[in-house]
């Protein structure tokens, strides 16, 4: 009885598992034009910083080749023009697709023509945009000194405007997946392109929650608080336990102000912020103090010995594991930030003198 069981169960887990098992299919012609250089590609499927073999699709005399891919989620794999093993390009796949990618062999692969993908058709904009400057690259470790000199003086020129194309063409497309995977070509000016990232988050974190590119923009935003990028929300409970949320503020320049009762140099910075509050509240500047207190009982007395007479108190009493200073990345206490009437960072952990200088340049005297 129970070898008929197992038997059953097993063919019923195979059944299921082919049943819905989901399959993508990409297929195309590498045009070559003059000897054939590529005799396969080799597909590999990006998992985490790894990559796994899962197809290799034979390149025939005319070009054409056939890759049938197992795609349960949007994916991006790495296909590789062998024998080089240097020469990739990339596939975004949905489950279900049937995707022609057609390659013009110049200096390297070029993505020439896409049916049947959205996201490979913004890939391939993006490619077109790049194109200049991809062949400035492979051209310079083997060009002479003279012709490295003229390239390096093209690159200076050119650069500038290929980033600009490339961040308004992400603008325009940035509900399609892909943006979230193009726009890490950025990575290395993040700080710079903050407002970008941001956008490409807004415009997909809704649908594609579970993305691991969607959801790597969206930590590094809340981490990094760079200057002008977006503050993340907080929503905590006050003292009295009334849910208070930093996005109400919006219209005010705001101070978050990391503390706890049994933070010394908290206590005695607070005279200073307490007269800040007295001096731009009517001005339109609030505060919102975040307690990384464990005890309710300390952390109210705190409050009004201390007379700090702003409404926005939080805490969820969680001590360092507090919700909002993983947030925000902080790591010490008393910790600052500064946000402006539309929720971005102005500053970040101003105290004392610069915390006053700065107030000044924003508000006058």
């Amino acid at each position: 009885m129970n070898k008929v069981s197992l038997s059953f169960l097993f063919v019923a887990i195979t059944l299921f598992s082919t049943l819905f098992a989901q399959k993508a299919t990409v297929s195309g012609k590498v045009d070559h034009k003059t000897q054939l250089r590529y005799s396969s590609i080799v597909v590999n499927q990006v998992k985490g910083n790894t990559l796994v073999p899962v197809d290799t699709a034979t390149i025939d005399e005319k070009g054409n080749y056939k890759s049938i891919l197992e795609v349960q989620q949007p994916t991006l794999f790495v296909a590789k023009f062998m024998p080089s093993q240097n020469e990739i390009t990339y596939w975004f796949l949905l489950p279900k697709e049937k995707v022609t990618l057609d390659y013009q062999v110049d200096l390297y692969p070029i993505l020439v023509g896409v049916k049947g993908s959205k996201n490979m058709e913004v890939f391939r904009g993006f490619t077109d945009k790049n194109k200049d400057v991809e062949l400035l690259n492979r051209e310079y470790p083997v060009a002479d000194d003279v012709r490295k000199k003229e390239i390096e003086k093209e690159f200076i020129n050119l650069y500038p405007k290929v980033q600009n194309d490339i961040k308004e063409y992400i603008l325009e497309n940035k509900n399609v997946l892909m943006s979230a995977f193009i726009v890490t070509c950025f990575d290395q000016e993040f700080a710079k392109y903050v407002s970008l990232y941001e956008s490409v988050r807004d415009a997909l974190i809704k649908e594609y929650p579970n993305d691991p590119y969607v959801k790597n923009i969206d930590e590094r935003l809340k981490k990094s608080l760079f200057e002008g990028s977006l503050a993340p929300d907080i929503v905590m409970d006050s003292p009295d336990g009334k849910k208070l949320k930093l996005s109400d503020l919006r219209g005010k320049v705001v101070l978050i102000d990391f503390w706890a009762s049994w933070c010394g140099p908290c206590r005695r910075e607070n005279p200073n912020v307490v007269k800040l509050y007295e001096k731009y509240k009517d001005k339109g500047f609030e505060i919102f103090s975040v307690s990384l207190d464990k005890d309710k009982t300390a952390w109210i007395k705190a409050i009004k010995d201390d007379n700090l007479k702003w409404t926005n108190h939080v805490s969820d009493l969680k001590y360092w594991s507090s919700e909002a200073a993983k947030l925000y990345g902080v790591s010490s206490i008393p910790s600052t930030v500064l946000i402006d009437k539309e929720g971005r960072v102005i500053a970040k952990n101003l105290r004392g003198r610069d915390l006053e200088l700065k107030m000044k340049e924003i508000f006058g005297e």
